[in-house]
C-alpha cells in the first residue's frame, strides 16, 4: 500500500480529519513533524501509520529527503496548517508529486501581493498601501483614505487588525502592532515574506462597507467550483466572528451567483489549481463582492469543515485531500434541508488555558447539533487573535435575532479557565 505523507507543525484539529481522508483513499498516512514529547507521540500514535521526525517541517528540502529516505515513490505531501502550505507544496514539488506550484501559496501568503495580482486581473479591490514607519501615517492615510484597516501583511485569524479613522489612529496601530507581533508565538510573523519583514511592515486596507461573507472553492484541472455561500451576521465591535450561517438566511439567487463568480474569479486569477481555496469577502456598497481575505491550500478553519459538510454534503477536507493527491473526487452526500447555524467563543483575557467548562450543557440545548472544542490545555489564548475555541452546530432557528439570542445563551454556560503565561 502506497503512502501519502501529512506534514504538521503544531498541534491541531484538522490532523486526525486529514488523516481520515488519507486512509478513505485507500492509502497509509504518515506524519511528518518535528521533535514531539512523549505524551503527543503518545497521543498521535494510535492516529497514524507512521512517523518522520525533522528538524524543521518549514525546510523544504529536509522534509523531501526524509519522505525520499523512506519511499521513493510517496503518494502525495499534504498539510492543512497555513504558516506552511507554501514550504509543504515546494517538498511536493522536490519529490515530483505537487498539484499546484508552491509559488503561487507563496503569492497567496503575502496579502499585499494578492491585492496587487488580483488588482492586475481587473477584480475590484480597497486601495491599499504599505506603512513601515509610524511617521509614515500620514502619507499613507492620504494614499489609502480613511478609516481604513491595518493588519498584518501574513497574518490570519484577525490577529491584530485594528480599523482607524484618524491619522494618530494609524500611528498608534503601527506601533501596537510592532510592539505585539514580535512576542507571537506563531512562527510566519519570524520569517520573511518575499523581502517584507512582518514585524516591521503592515498593511493598510480602505475599509469595506457591507455584509461579510466566505466561500469556499475547489479547483480541479483548472475548473473552479464554490461550495457554498456562508454569511457573517454575528460581528462583534472588534470584528471577531461570533456566529455564521450557511446557506444565507436571505440571499436571492441573483447575489448568490455574483459572490461565487468573485471567488472564483480570485482564485484563477492567483494562479490555484488542483487545490482549494477559503475566500472572505464583503459585498461592498460601491465595488460589489470583493475579496477581503485569501487562504489558499486549505479549507476554512475552526468546525467551518463541519458547517458545509451539514449544510451541503461536501465534506471540503477530504475534497482538499483528493486535490493535492490526486486521487479520484470524494462521493458527497446531501445537506440539510434547513440553513445550518454556526456559533463561535473565545476566551476572553490572555493567559494558557487550564481547561474548558460548560460544554456538555450546550450540547443539550435543543437547537445544538454538534460542539466542537478546538483549543487543548496549554495552548496560549490571547485576546489579540481570533481563536475559534469553541464551536457549535445548530439548526431550528428562524432568523439571525433567533441565533443571537442561540449565542447569548450558549455564551452562559461555556467557561474558560486561564492561567498567567
Amino acid at each position: 500500500m502506497n503512502t501519502a505523507f501529512v506534514v504538521r507543525e503544531t498541534a491541531g484539529q484538522w490532523i486526525a480529519d486529514v488523516v481520515a481522508a488519507v486512509r478513505a483513499t485507500g492509502l497509509r498516512a504518515e506524519l511528518v513533524t518535528e521533535p514531539l514529547e512523549p505524551a503527543e507521540l503518545a497521543q498521535l500514535a494510535d492516529l497514524v501509520d507512521g512517523f518522520i521526525v525533522v528538524g524543521d517541517v518549514r525546510d523544504a528540502e529536509s522534509v523531501a529527503a526524509a519522505i525520499r529516505a523512506r519511499t521513493p515513490l510517496p503518494a502525495g505531501v499534504v498539510t492543512a496548517a497555513e504558516g506552511i502550505v507554501a514550504s509543504v507544496a515546494r517538498a511536493a514539488e522536490l519529490l515530483g508529486v505537487a498539484r499546484c506550484p508552491a509559488s503561487v501559496f507563496a503569492l497567496t501568503h503575502d496579502k499585499f501581493a494578492v491585492r496587487q495580482a488580483l488588482a492586475a486581473a481587473g477584480l475590484p479591490g480597497p486601495r491599499c498601501a504599505l506603512i513601515s514607519a509610524e511617521a509614515d501615517a500620514a502619507s499613507v492615510a492620504e494614499a489609502v483614505g480613511l478609516p481604513a484597516i491595518v493588519k498584518p501583511v501574513n497574518g490570519a485569524a484577525s490577529n491584530l487588525v485594528r480599523t482607524v479613522s484618524t491619522v494618530d489612529e494609524l500611528a498608534a496601530a503601527y506601533r501596537l502592532l510592532a510592539e505585539r507581533l514580535p512576542l507571537s508565538e506563531d512562527a510566519r510573523y519570524h520569517r520573511l515574506v518575499g523581502s517584507i519583514d512582518p514585524l516591521k511592515v503592515f498593511l493598510v486596507e480602505g475599509l469595506l462597507r457591507g455584509p461579510e461573507y466566505a466561500v469556499d472553492v475547489l479547483v480541479r484541472d483548472g475548473v473552479a467550483e464554490p461550495v457554498a455561500v456562508v454569511e457573517k451576521p454575528l460581528i462583534d465591535e472588534r470584528k471577531f466572528e461570533l456566529g455564521m450561517v450557511c446557506p444565507p438566511l436571505e440571499l436571492s439567487e441573483k447575489d448568490t451567483e455574483r459572490l461565487f463568480a468573485a471567488a472564483t474569479a480570485a482564485a484563477l486569477a492567483l494562479g490555484l489549481d488542483n487545490t482549494c481555496a477559503h475566500l472572505e469577502l464583503i459585498d461592498d456598497a460601491e465595488l460589489g463582492p470583493t475579496i477581503v481575505e485569501v487562504n489558499a491550500g486549505r479549507p476554512a478553519g475552526g468546525a467551518q469543515p463541519v458547517l458545509l459538510k451539514l449544510a451541503t454534503g461536501i465534506d471540503v477536507i477530504a475534497e482538499a485531500v483528493s486535490l493535492a493527491l490526486g486521487t479520484p473526487q470524494p462521493k458527497r452526500g446531501v445537506g440539510l434541508p434547513v440553513p445550518v447555524g454556526y456559533l463561535i467563543f473565545y476566551a476572553e483575557g490572555t493567559g494558557r488555558l487550564v481547561r474548558v467548562e460548560g460544554t456538555d450543557e450546550v450540547a443539550d440545548l435543543p437547537e445544538v447539533l454538534e460542539v466542537v472544542t478546538i483549543v487543548r490545555p496549554g495552548q496560549l489564548l490571547t485576546d489579540d487573535q481570533e481563536i475559534y475555541a469553541v464551536n457549535v452546530l445548530a439548526a431550528g432557528f428562524a432568523d439571525t435575532e433567533d441565533l443571537a439570542a442561540l449565542h447569548a445563551e450558549a455564551a452562559k454556560l461555556i467557561r474558560f479557565e486561564l492561567e498567567e503565561s
